[in-house]
């Protein structure tokens, strides 16, 4: 048997202080309070997730100016001691990273109890023109020795199957999303569906940690491998643990959902069969007739928004 104990942190950042180095300092002091807490209640955990750009806070317009270059951002490096002393694994949401050539990424990593980075994630699917930030272009897992393979979405991907089943194909048993998620962007018939979707389609666990009300909406959750909720918090902050049983992922897998349905090992078999299941990529996404009647390039920021009047005043497809 192999498990993970995980614990939920869905926390508000405390500081919108105008000095930016103060702000990320109030609120990584926070997150270690918090990881502090987490460890007295339970110490047997083994990892601790919190939600996404908690460290940055929530005015878009500083963001670019509080990124950090990983691993050596002062923020980052705090992290890492923090993590061999707890000695647990830590996946502090995601935050805004220095990249290459000044571009900025949404960043998730997984730190390991002896202070090393195993896992990075830039965010793919950037939800423009809301958040100004540059795509990452991959899907990483990571096995945690003697528990199982995680990988992480961010917020936004979670509405990609793409995404997902990218993580999967891979191995993931475990997809933890970090979310920053408001009542405005479809309220629970939107966050907590996707996340049961995920799960079931990709029969594995998926736990997204959001921000309680009223920046996010709260209702972190946890789903396993068969679309179940096994834990969910409301919209005040707190946090909870889940102890996820990732010989669930492996059993539901080899002998498919409900006892019958083997989603993914099916996938493979029509695919051998002769099925043409990914029909929908062979030509590129890029290609799709769906596209030829859209206008492009999309809004990457709110100046450049227009809205549908009708079919004359779209413009022309350049795919």
């Amino acid at each position: 048997m192999s498990y993970l104990n995980m614990a939920i942190v869905q926390v508000a950042s405390p500081s919108m202080s105008q000095d930016l180095e103060q702000r990320k300092e109030k609120n990584l002091e926070k997150m270690m309070e918090y990881i502090d807490q987490v460890c007295f209640v339970n110490p047997t955990i083994d990892l601790i997730a919190f939600p996404e750009l908690y460290l940055n806070g929530l005015e878009a317009v500083y963001w670019k100016e509080m990124a950090e270059p990983i691993p050596n951002g002062p923020m980052v490096q705090e992290l890492i001691e923090k993590a061999k002393q707890i000695n647990k694994w830590l996946v502090p949401g995601s935050f805004f990273e220095l990249g290459e050539n000044g571009s900025v990424y949404n960043t998730a990593i997984l730190i390991s109890p002896q202070g090393e980075i195993v896992l990075k994630y830039r965010k793919v699917f950037i939800p423009y023109p809301l958040e100004p930030s540059t795509p990452g272009n991959e899907f990483p897992v990571f096995e945690i020795p003697n528990i199982g393979k995680v990988g992480f979405l961010i917020c936004a991907d979670g509405h990609y199957p793409e995404a997902a089943r990218n993580l999967a194909l891979k191995g993931a048993e475990v997809i933890i999303k970090p979310t920053l998620q408001g009542e405005w962007i479809g309220g629970l018939r939107n966050h907590t569906p996707v996340a049961i979707t995920r799960a079931i389609e990709n029969q594995c666990f998926v736990v997204s940690i959001n921000h309680p009300s009223p920046i996010g909406m709260g209702n972190s959750v946890a789903v396993d491998p068969e679309g179940r909720i096994i834990e969910e918090l409301g919209i005040a902050e707190s946090f909870t643990f889940v102890h996820l049983n990732l010989e669930e992922v492996r059993r539901v897998r080899e002998n498919g959902s409900c006892g019958m349905f083997g989603f993914l090992k099916m996938l493979k078999e029509f695919k051998e069969a002769g099925c043409n299941v990914d029909e929908c990529y062979e030509d590129g996404i890029e290609n799709a007739e769906v596209y030829k009647n859209l206008s492009f390039p999309h809004a990457k920021t709110p100046d450049q928004i227009t809205r549908y009047k009708g079919p004359k005043d779209l413009k022309p497809s350049t795919l």
